[in-house]
């Protein structure tokens, strides 16, 4: 946007987008409770930007984002011509890919690197997001105490602490070599192997740390087996 944008405020516009809501993790009807919109010209009036900036709320959980909707004239659908607007959202999101609930059971370093992690996920930084998997790897490796002077011998340590499978460590074997390509040759994965490295890093951090935290609100096989003896059938 530049200074001779021409700028306009509606607020309550009473129109409604379909996008992908953070918190829902699909796609929802939003209400537009604001609009900014801009109007650009290049300096020789051959070109024009047009720019929405929407703030938004989802009609299903109510969670409050912000949406960007960009038209140029010089984009257009060759099929048909018509002008492309392009859409992103604040922040990031990806269908499918809702918060690790729960994760307030991490510990504090840990739980930093993975919202990080995933924020670059949300985002699209690929490569950064490819190296914050190592480093939640190498975190819970560390927090744990495994046994090892390298990740690769650490991972192998988790499987002897008896906190993930040897099936597991041979995934996450696999995230330690993403990481190091990411690292150190820069390599960028697409979303799709991203999406799936993450699903794995979660499930290993639900195993770790939540699911045992969850377990301690559950009765105990004592107390269960006591109120089924008091039961009266």
């Amino acid at each position: 946007m530049s200074h001779t944008a021409k700028i306009g405020i509606t607020p309550r516009p009473a129109t409604t987008v379909i996008v992908i809501c953070g918190e829902c993790s699909r796609r929802t009807e939003h209400e537009v409770l604001t609009k900014v919109s801009s109007h650009d010209q290049s300096p020789g009036g051959d070109i024009d930007v047009w720019d929405e900036f929407l703030t938004i709320q989802c009609r299903g959980c109510k969670t409050v984002s912000f949406c960007k909707e960009a038209t140029c004239s010089e984009d257009t659908d060759p099929d048909d011509g018509t002008l492309i607007t392009t859409t992103t959202l604040f922040p990031g999101r990806i269908e499918g890919r809702p918060p690790l609930n729960d994760d307030y059971h991490l510990p504090y370093e840990l739980k930093k690197i993975y919202q990080e992690s995933r924020s670059a996920l949300m985002e699209g930084l690929s490569v950064l997001t490819g190296i914050g998997i190592r480093a939640i790897v190498e975190t819970v490796c560390r927090e744990k105490n495994s046994p090892g002077g390298v990740l690769a011998a650490q991972i192998g340590g988790l499987v002897t602490l008896n906190l993930i499978t040897q099936t597991e460590a041979e995934i996450l074997h696999d995230l330690r070599f993403m990481g190091n390509k990411a690292a150190h040759e820069v390599k960028s994965h697409s979303t799709q192997e991203l999406n799936l490295a993450f699903d794995v890093v979660e499930h290993l951090l639900k195993a770790v740390y939540i699911l045992p935290e969850q377990a301690k609100r559950l009765p105990s096989e004592s107390k269960r087996r006591n109120s089924e003896e008091d039961a009266p059938w």
